[in-house]
């Protein structure tokens, strides 16, 4: 065999490799990132879990629209979670496992809690539109907070305090009830207003749990009507709030009812019936309101849905992850969530956002609002 020719024929080969190998790396590199998101799409949060989505997707839409993230397009995941622990720990192996290094979720903070520690452990970057409870950034209350952690929502721990608060300067000298529905997210809310209560010297008369799915309340409310109270704060969610509300209400007892954000739910007026009416409810900032945000509001409407509650958040969340990729230069997760929580403002349709090392967005998201007898709600001044 002729050397040249043989030399001559390997070079080529070696070519063709080394260009095939371009061409494949390249490929890759311009390869869509997947971003999941993990919501309940079925159950009594679906309603929820469809703004999340929504909110992603348009983000997702328009970010491609304007190029993608570093010249990658981006696509979308859509997974439920049904609300519950276990079967969003199992849809977090599933996602981590299938490739997906970005999720927009979870909904409820004892789905965000359980899954981020897969997440991880599996190298996933998590930020949620939605959990408030302040387990989910402080490591699932063990102590040390992890890595993958962030949310475009703010802390409950902040709703529990000022409704703490709220309670003792507008019902000084009165009998405070503070019930949860053992939830961690309703524990939250409920161990932060009794400590903002004890720290005002009022503490509460009674706390009490209730079970989630209970539809008896008859219990709770004879307690209440033997401690004579005339407030009780609740930390949960809103099936069972709604229950306690029209069962009080039957039964005469009708106390000042004040709770976190678990109750804002477009079922919960027709659930709870006329007792509704002036129950307050901790929720965020108007995200529809801000300057920012119009233009992509005017896009929801167009294509006719109206961006509640958290649709504008999970949006923002997209948009987070995002910018976060274009800071740290890569889309490794781990030098994401660096870059996110570098103090760098992120900006968002909320406005510029900031992060702090644990994951939490440090601009102040809380206001009061009050349920009307037509279902309607609006904003109330504090006293």
């Amino acid at each position: 065999m002729n050397d040249v020719s043989y030399a001559g024929r390997s070079l080529l080969a070696l070519v063709v490799l080394l260009l095939c190998g371009l061409s494949s790396a390249f490929a890759e590199e311009k390869a869509a990132l997947r971003i999941a998101v993990a919501a309940p799409m079925s159950g009594p949060f679906a309603p929820m879990g469809e703004q999340v989505h929504r909110g992603a997707e348009l983000a997702i839409e328009d970010i491609n629209a304007n190029g993608g993230v570093g010249g990658q397009k981006l696509e979308i995941d859509v997974v439920d979670d049904k609300g519950d622990g276990a079967t969003a720990q199992a849809v977090a192996r599933n996602l981590a496992k299938s490739g997906v290094r970005f999720v927009v979720g979870h909904f409820n903070s004892g789905a965000s809690i359980p899954a981020s520690e897969v997440y991880a452990k599996m190298g996933v970057f998590m930020i949620t539109p939605a959990s408030t409870n302040p387990y989910f950034t402080d490591g699932g209350g063990k102590g040390k907070n992890l890595w993958n952690t962030h949310r475009t929502a703010g802390r409950d721990d902040v709703q529990g305090r000022l409704a703490g608060e709220y309670i003792a300067r507008a019902f000084a000298g009165k009998n405070a009830a503070i019930l949860s529905d053992g939830t961690p997210y309703g524990d939250g809310l409920a161990f932060k207003a009794k400590a903002a209560l004890k720290a005002a010297g009022q503490p509460e008369k009674l706390m009490s749990k209730i079970k989630i799915g209970q539809k008896d309340m008859s219990r709770q409310i004879a307690s209440m009507k033997q401690k004579k109270i005339d407030v009780v704060f609740f930390g949960g969610l809103a099936d069972e709030m709604a229950t306690l509300v029209r069962q009080s209400s039957e039964a005469g007892f009708k106390p000042q009812f004040i709770a976190g954000d678990g109750i804002f739910s477009a079922d919960f007026p027709k659930a709870a019936g006329p007792g509704i009416e002036g129950t307050m409810f901790a929720f965020s900032l108007e995200d529809r309101d801000h300057a920012d945000a119009q233009a992509v509001v005017a896009r929801f409407r167009a294509k006719g849905f109206e961006p509640e509650a958290y649709t504008l958040k999970a949006y923002a969340a997209v948009q987070v992850v995002a910018k976060g990729i274009e800071i740290a230069g890569k889309s490794d997760p781990k030098a994401v969530a660096k870059a996110v929580r570098s103090g760098s403002p992120i900006p968002t349709v909320l406005g510029p956002l900031t992060f702090d090392a644990k994951g939490d967005r440090r601009e102040p998201d809380v206001a009061w609002y009050v349920w009307k007898a037509d279902g309607s709600y609006s904003p109330v001044m504090q006293k």
